[in-house]
Parts: structure tokens; C-alpha cells; sequence
């Protein structure tokens, strides 16, 4: 297979301003997918996802099953050793290749990825702009999460547009170039399964905190066992347990509780609404668990390989700890809670990169963008499905 495999060809002659949107892991598409259609709405600018990473089909996949085409695929040798370093080494080589290739008017990459690291660094050597969009978690500790948050620190001295959740982001350079959009995850559809939508819409509406709870392996029963507990000691969590052990019991008791959803199979789209919309997962999942961080949820991994960390944003715990370990998430009050969405913020990025290559003149969206509709984001679609 070759090193990159583009669907689109050349940028089209309509536009004379092209960026790569660049991702290497699932969380990261799910933010970059909702730009890369609202860049193809606005009409302005070229759009051309690129799917790479340590994993880069699965990346691949996550583009498609979010309805956005993955128009590269940049593959790794099939020698490439299982170190950070050998995948970095073999991503530069590759990245690198494709800015010559490609000749981009611009990378967008998002939070402090691997890929995003690398992309950000060849595109700098390149002297091609930047722009960094950072949605996911951001703190004032450079382990944690780590090596993501000294990641994104360097990214974010490299970038000639810096995006954020809210305001200047820690370690960013401080400027006009900041520019404040939300979080682009909230302007994917929310979810399609009817009670996840309810559960979702009442975590953003009611400002409760929710659990996922994602369990393949019947050695993790007890965790289930637990779940009565919590329910009964946080009044104001709600609770989504899904995979394999949905379907036993106790599973289908505890889903006759109000504040308890029970879907034995989650697919791709709504399985990344909702774990973007949790304080903490609970899984013996390790992929879903290494996902969860980006998303800026904290992970309890069953029974699982972990290497502890400064700063970890995992916890490996056995089974019948798991739910003292949420607990523990809950009482420190460390989960995130969802800010508000109005579903505009997938519009803002491809604003602000327009505003960038002088297409339009202010880098913000007006109070009533023509052409564009808010509530599409995963808090809107929810609010949708309780109110029918």
C-alpha cells in the first residue's frame, strides 16, 4: 500500500486556500470531523482530512462512521517497532512527505496528540501555518495528561491560530491569534439511540454527571454489582451501561431505574457522544479506556494492563474496586461537566481559518449566521428527544 492514499486529488481551482485536517486518534476526529463539514458547507476553503496516528485505520474508520470521508490515509511501515519513538520517527518521515506533496495552505490539528505533535512540528519546519484547536483537557500540570499537555504547550508556541474551549488556554501564546470557538464535539449529532439522548440532554440541562459503563468480560461482573450504590449515594449521576454484560443480570434490573440506561451495543457515532459527555468511564476495554483522556473524561480500566504515570488520567483497578474508584472520580469532583452549546462551534473553527486566510473580515461568527442552524450539537439533539 502506498504511504498516502487521497480520494480527492488536487485542492479544486474554486479555491485558492487549502488546509489539511489532520488526526491520529478517534478522539481527535471527533472534533476535527464536525469542522471538516462545516469547512464543505461554508464553501470557502479546501478541506482534506488526513487519518494517521499509531492506529491509522481505526482513525480511518471513525472519519467514515461519523459520515466524513478520509481523503488520506498515511500508513506506517509494516516493520515500525511498538516504541513512541519508532512511530514518531516513521510519522515525521511520512508527514513530511505529504506537506512536500500536498504543498497545504495551512494544518489544523487539535490537542497534543502524537500525530498532532509531529504534524505541527514538520508543518513548522515546512514554514506552513498552524492552526491548533484544543478542546479536550488543558491544565495547569505538565504530566497530566501525559505526554498530551506538554504536547499541546509546544503545539500551541508553534501555531499562527489557536483555538480554545474557553478564553487563552494554558501555555498558549497570548494574542489576537487566540480565538475562543467551544467545543467542536458538541456540533456533532447527538446521540441516535433514544434513551442516551434523554440521558445526555439531562446531564447538559440539569448539570449532572454521568457514568459510562462499558463491560465485555464476564470477570467484570461485580462492577455491576456496585452500581446500586452509587446510584443510591450521587442522586444527581446518571448512569449508561452498555457491551457484552448489558444483556445479563443485574444489567436489565438496574435499567428500570429513572436515572439508569441500558443499550447492549453502542455504535461508533453515539458511543462517542456519550463517552464525550461523561465524568468518568468504566471499562475492560484498554482501546475505549485510552480514547476517554482526549475526551477530556477520566478512565477506570478493569482489570487491565495500565503503567502508572505522573498525573495519570488512568486508573487500573479489579473489578470489585472499580466502583469505589468512581466514587473516589466523583467526590474529588474531578469530572468535567459539559459546557453549554448553542452547536455553532464547528462554524467558528471554519470562521476563523477563513478570517485567517482573508476570506471574511471579522474571525467571528455574527449573532445569526446565514445558512447555518444551531442545535446540532449533542446537547441540542438530546434536548430535542426529551422535549418529543
Amino acid at each position: 500500500m502506498s504511504v498516502f492514499d487521497p480520494l480527492t486529488g488536487a485542492p479544486s481551482e474554486d479555491h485558492e486556500q487549502d488546509i489539511l485536517m489532520i488526526a491520529g486518534s478517534r478522539s481527535e476526529v471527533a472534533r476535527l470531523a464536525p469542522v471538516a463539514t462545516a469547512v464543505a458547507a461554508a464553501d470557502r476553503i479546501q478541506g482534506i482530512t488526513v487519518a494517521t496516528g499509531p492506529d491509522p485505520m481505526t482513525v480511518h474508520e471513525t472519519f467514515e462512521a461519523l459520515g466524513v470521508p478520509a481523503d488520506i490515509t498515511i500508513l506506517l511501515p509494516a516493520d515500525v517497532g511498538p516504541g513512541v519513538a519508532d512511530v514518531a520517527a516513521a510519522l515525521f518521515t511520512r508527514l513530511d512527505r505529504l506537506l512536500v506533496d500536498q504543498d497545504p495552505s495551512a494544518v489544523l490539528v487539535h490537542g497534543g496528540g502524537l500525530a498532532a505533535a509531529v504534524a505541527a512540528t514538520v508543518a513548522f519546519w515546512r514554514r506552513i501555518p498552524i492552526v491548533h484547536m484544543q478542546a479536550g483537557m488543558g491544565t495547569d500540570d505538565l504530566l497530566c495528561p501525559f505526554p498530551q499537555e506538554a504536547h499541546r504547550r509546544v503545539i500551541g508556541q508553534l501555531a499562527s491560530l489557536f483555538l480554545t474551549t474557553s478564553g487563552s488556554a494554558l501555555g498558549s501564546p497570548l494574542g489576537p491569534n487566540v480565538l475562543t470557538i467551544g467545543d467542536t464535539i458538541n456540533s456533532l449529532p447527538g446521540p441516535r439511540d433514544r434513551g442516551c439522548a434523554e440521558a445526555v440532554a439531562r446531564v447538559h440541562d440539569e448539570e449532572r454527571r454521568l457514568v459510562l459503563v462499558d463491560l465485555q468480560r464476564s470477570s467484570s461482573s461485580p462492577v455491576l454489582s456496585g452500581l446500586a450504590d452509587l446510584l443510591e449515594r450521587y442522586p444527581r449521576i446518571e448512569i449508561v451501561i452498555t457491551g457484552e454484560l448489558a444483556a445479563d443480570e443485574p444489567a436489565p434490573a438496574l435499567g428500570r431505574h429513572p436515572r439508569v440506561t441500558v443499550v447492549p451495543e453502542l455504535d461508533l457515532p453515539d458511543g462517542i457522544a456519550v463517552l464525550g459527555a461523561a465524568t468518568v468511564l468504566v471499562s475492560d476495554d484498554h482501546e475505549l479506556v485510552t480514547d476517554a483522556p482526549g475526551l477530556g473524561t477520566l478512565a477506570v480500566l478493569v482489570d487491565g494492563p495500565n503503567v502508572p504515570q505522573p498525573g495519570d488520567s488512568i486508573r487500573s483497578i479489579s473489578a470489585p474496586e472499580a466502583t469505589a474508584a468512581v466514587a473516589q472520580v466523583l467526590d474529588g469532583d474531578h469530572g468535567r461537566r459539559p459546557a453549554p452549546s448553542d452547536g455553532f462551534e464547528a462554524a467558528r473553527a471554519e470562521q476563523a481559518v477563513a478570517w485567517m486566510f482573508g476570506l471574511c473580515r471579522s474571525p467571528q461568527l455574527s449573532e445569526d449566521p446565514p445558512g447555518r442552524h444551531g442545535g446540532t450539537g449533542s446537547a441540542a439533539s438530546a434536548e430535542e428527544s426529551t422535549d418529543a
